[in-house]
């Protein structure tokens, strides 16, 4: 019988440079498409600028770019100068675009149809409806990805974990978002809105099903926590989905006629930033756990 081998986290006394550091790419980069979206948003609220069609849709195509024109900057091309890099992220990403092609928006569109008839439900309704179709099917195609291409052997140190669960919520987000531009209206305001939506939204929850990833195998976690993580993503989509369309159309009961984009970026922000305090709270608290038990070990064994 081959036993698996794991490579737990390295000892406080390791090389920190060995791995590139994943928190600290996330947040810039979310903070600078944040940013960016937010000022496009404010430029159309504000200055009413109206371009012609072509050039509207060559500009909301470039802003479907932006994200992953980030992370190839900030997360795929610094790998190289690390002693110990992540080689899967590019083909989690291309994996997850197309699960995402080939399975995700094909059942959202043409199987659930959940745009004729969740809009006008009620809010409790609507967020049911989400996660119970949307939500699930991004949950857990995204964690097949993960599960196939990187569990376990892509898995060194707990970052790994939220590096590729980054990399394919932004490879799956990346072609929605490409797909929507592509069905809209030529207007860049409107996709900017869009875009965040579906990047707050794919990020939260790849987020969860990382920390369940980590938990399962860092930690020797309950075997429910797992399943359990992949829920709340699941919910996560759909609490984010369902409230969006109230907050950027109207009350959130029913869906209204007065557009409100400041609101919308509102919620997207709001929720981006809670859920990635959530999961670094726990991600952070583990982490701790776990090297105050190595310490404890050392000082006893002298190891």
């Amino acid at each position: 019988m081959q036993l698996e081998t794991r490579i737990q986290p390295d000892p406080p006394q390791a090389d920190t440079y060995s791995f590139l550091p994943v928190w600290r790419n996330l947040v810039l980069q979310l903070m600078i498409l944040t940013i960016a979206l937010l000022l496009i948003v404010l430029i159309g609220e504000l200055i009413q600028l109206r371009l012609d069609p072509g050039t509207e849709r060559a500009l909301s195509l470039g802003l479907a770019a932006l994200p992953l024109v980030l992370w190839l900057y900030f997360s795929v091309l610094p790998e190289s100068r690390v002693a110990r890099p992540r080689r899967r992220l590019f083909g989690v990403a291309v994996v997850s675009a197309l699960t995402a092609s080939a399975i995700g928006l094909p059942l959202a569109q043409d199987f659930f149809r959940v745009q004729e008839w969740l809009p006008l439900q009620s809010v409790f309704s609507r967020i049911l409806g989400y996660t119970l179709t949307a939500g699930f099917v991004d949950a857990g195609l995204k964690f097949i990805v993960l599960r196939y291409l990187i569990y376990p052997q892509g898995l060194r140190v707990r970052g790994d974990g939220i590096a590729y669960a980054f990399a394919g919520a932004l490879g799956y987000s990346g072609f929605l978002n490409f797909a929507v531009v592509w069905q809209l209206e030529p207007n860049w305001n409107i996709a900017a809105i869009y875009l965040l939506s579906n990047v707050t939204i794919q990020l939260a929850s790849s987020m969860f099903i990382a920390l369940g990833i980590i938990e399962s195998y860092f930690s020797d976690a309950h075997p429910l926590v797992l399943p359990i993580n992949v829920l709340v993503a699941a919910l996560s989509t759909g609490l984010i989905t369902a409230l969006i369309g109230g907050f950027m159309s109207g009350p959130l009961s029913t869906a209204g006629n007065t557009d409100r984009p400041l609101f919308a970026v509102a919620l997207l922000s709001a929720s981006l930033v809670l859920a990635l305090g959530i999961v670094y709270f726990l991600y952070s608290n583990s982490e701790r756990r776990e090297r105050e038990a190595y310490v404890s070990q050392w000082n006893r064994d002298g190891i």
